[in-house]
């Protein structure tokens, strides 16, 4: 917002200092200075006034009120001088008041000369933005400049009848504003009327029908409160934005209507002559309503909320600068809160208020006394910033899916006892997820709509119902779009075998609902304990979200890897010296899980077994009926000394005892 400086100086008896050394001032104590520029004689100063001081500093009066407190230097109040006459406004006017306006004044003054304004006005004015008109306007628009409040002057002869209404527009109501352009009001948008038609858009502007001309002899002066958020709807719908509906948008104390009142009749009197008629009109139903507002603080607080020590007189004199009425008793102050300053409400207000006028530059900074020691990351977090890592390095993409699913994906999936929201934004957030997999099929639709190989997951909540206690747990989702069994076990397998640096183990698991190819569906064992499943993709799963590829796709319970999870792992020295290979194949029964033959291997083998890996399983020609082959890969090594010829035939020949050893097992002969 813009201000004079020579309006500023106009409060001061003593010299203000330069513009620029006072922007400066202004910018380490207030707020932020856009600009200073030269205009005539004249500077203008732009400074950006924050939403909470609006009220008090969206006014010249204010602004000198700041550099007083900051540079100690007293500043004067404008002067009010009426000589009221005999006859009585309230014998000519009445004021019928129907909604959004807190208060409403009006006042009279008979015999006015219309004329140029005083050059001192007009400077001012225009340094400010605004345009000189007559004496009459431009004294209510510098009023507005000083005090902050806006105002406005009818000619008394062009009102139709006995009375002012403050009322919303009638239906297909229209005016004529003081820039004689045509504006068609809706029914939301106030107005200021006479018997007749509109006068005004209240609070942003004045119709054209009673404007002050060089015939005008006899004025009424508004002087109002309007409701801020009326005002805006107003000036929105309008599309007519002023320095008055700018004020009234960001809210006024009530009082500003009578003070500026009385600066503004002075100030005509004093210009463009004339009689002022006894009393006002003065609509003010809350007055009686309104009540001091106190704060107490102490000085010790302010010290240590300041972390400064500021000298009990020196506080003092500060709230009292700023227009705060101070009792004390001890080291405790009790202030009375001045009306224009509605946004300080608490305490720490106070202690703002003093801080900044101190300077917080003389705020020497200290280190902290004691040492801060960051907060450890917890086991959760820390197994989700690996997994991230991990699966991205494999080249998976992450995504991040509401936390909802619609009726459609619940009944496709058969989910039962889901919690629904109460008030569900759309049908398509209607309950809360039991699972990652539904949102991620959609997104490999999406996206194989654009890309030939997709590889997505998601690390997020998914939530539970059961028996009606409701709860959430972390769980992780993997969507693929090649359909590779085997190439996805090996990303879960390095994942987990990462994460928890324990045994991952693989189970068929037997498909009931549909979902899975059949033989294509396993569930993930960490530590025997399991952890989750993946699989191929069914026809009807690709035909119900229009898939493209073979995909494959699995969840796991990310709370149990959590639980597994170890933040101190143990390494061992890499042996030098070099293992063994050894492949052996084994007929199973066809419900035989791999683990079971791999803790066979690793029992027989002790120590002298490196790595187990399962490099095939096969059913079909040559396998007995109703049995599956394991084809296994086995490292032997000494972590000593290098294994013998004798040595690792002895360990072949004791894993082959070993398996043929079980009931319905038979090693593959070659």
């Amino acid at each position: 917002m813009k201000f004079s400086y020579d309006f500023l100086q106009s409060f001061f008896e003593k010299k203000l200092l330069p513009t620029e050394e006072l922007a400066d001032l202004l910018m380490m104590h207030f707020f932020e200075v856009e600009s200073v520029e030269k205009n005539g004689n004249d500077f203008v100063i732009d400074i950006d006034i924050l939403p909470s001081r609006t009220a008090d500093c969206f006014s010249h009066i204010g602004i000198a009120r700041e550099i007083s407190a900051i540079t100690g230097m007293k500043h004067k109040e404008p002067t009010v001088k009426i000589k009221q006459g005999k006859e009585d406004i309230s014998e000519r006017i009445k004021v019928d008041v129907k909604g959004a306006c807190n208060r409403y004044m009006l006042r009279a003054v008979k015999g006015v000369k219309i004329k140029e304004s005083p050059e001192y006005i007009k400077n001012r004015l225009i340094s400010c933005g605004l345009k000189p008109i007559n004496n009459i306007v431009d004294i209510t628009n510098y009023i507005m400049l000083e005090t902050g409040q806006p105002l406005h002057a009818f000619d008394v002869k062009k009102i139709q009848g006995e009375k002012i209404i403050v009322r919303y527009a009638k239906k297909r109501e229209r005016i004529v504003t003081l820039d004689e352009k045509k504006v068609d009001l809706e029914e939301d948008v106030l107005v200021i009327a006479d018997e007749s038609s509109p006068l005004g858009i209240a609070g942003i502007k004045g119709g054209v029908v009673p404007e002050i001309d060089k015939d005008t002899t006899e004025i009424y002066i508004e002087s109002a409160n309007f409701d801020s958020k009326t005002i805006r709807k107003g000036s929105q719908k309008t599309g007519i934005r002023t320095d008055a509906s700018v004020r009234f948008e960001h809210g006024l104390p009530c009082e500003f209507a009578e003070i500026a009142m009385d600066r503004v009749v002075s100030l005509i009197l004093e210009n463009a002559g004339g009689e002022v008629m006894k009393g006002a009109v003065d609509y003010y139903p809350e007055k009686s309503r309104t009540e001091e507002r106190k704060i107490s603080v102490s000085i010790d607080k302010i010290n240590s909320v300041l972390g400064v020590d500021i000298p009990l007189k020196k506080a003092e004199d500060t709230l009292r600068s700023l227009g705060f009425k101070i009792k004390r008793e001890g080291k405790i102050f009790s202030a009375t809160i001045p009306y224009f300053r509605p946004d300080v409400a608490i305490p720490e207000d106070l202690i703002e208020e003093v801080g900044r006028i101190y300077g917080y530059e003389n705020i020497e900074p200290v280190p902290p006394k004691e040492v801060v020691i960051p907060q450890k990351e917890s086991k959760t977090l820390k197994v989700k910033r690996t997994t991230r890592n991990i699966l991205s390095g494999l080249g998976f993409f992450e995504t991040y899916n509401y936390s909802f699913i619609n009726q459609k994906k619940a009944d496709f999936f058969n989910y039962e006892n889901l919690t629904e929201m109460e008030k569900p934004v759309s049908l398509e957030f209607k309950y809360l997820r039991p699972s990652l997999i539904p949102n991620l099929l959609s997104n490999l639709s999406e996206n194989e709509k654009n890309m030939a190989d997709v590889k997505m997951f998601e690390v997020g909540k998914i939530f539970t119902n059961i028996k009606n206690k409701k709860g959430e747990k972390n769980s992780l989702g993997l969507v693929c779009s090649d359909g590779d069994f085997y190439k996805t076990k090996g990303e879960v397998d390095v994942l987990f075998k990462k994460i928890s640096g324990k045994s991952v183990f693989y189970e068929k698991k037997e498909d009931e609902s549909g979902f899975f190819k059949k033989g294509q569906l396993a569930k993930v064992l960490i530590e025997k304990e399991e952890a989750g499943f993946f699989g191929v993709a069914s026809e009807k799963v690709k035909k119900e979200w229009k898939l493209k590829s073979n995909a494959v796709f699995g969840e796991f319970d990310l709370e149990k890897v959590i639980n597994l999870y170890e933040e101190d792992k143990k390494y061992e020295q890499i042996s030098k010296f070099p293992y063994s290979l050894f492949d052996v194949a084994v007929f199973v029964q066809e419900k035989t899980p791999y683990s079971e033959v791999l803790n066979k291997v690793k029992k027989t083998g002790g120590k002298y077994i490196k790595e187990v890996e399962l490099f095939d399983v096969y059913q079909g020609e040559g396998v007995p009926e109703n049995m599956k082959s394991f084809a296994l890969r086995i490292y032997f090594q000494d972590k000593n000394k290098t294994l013998s010829s004798s040595k690792i035939n002895e360990l072949q020949k004791k894993v082959m005892t070993a398996l043929d050893s079980v009931s319905e097992w038979k090693v593959r002969k070659k």
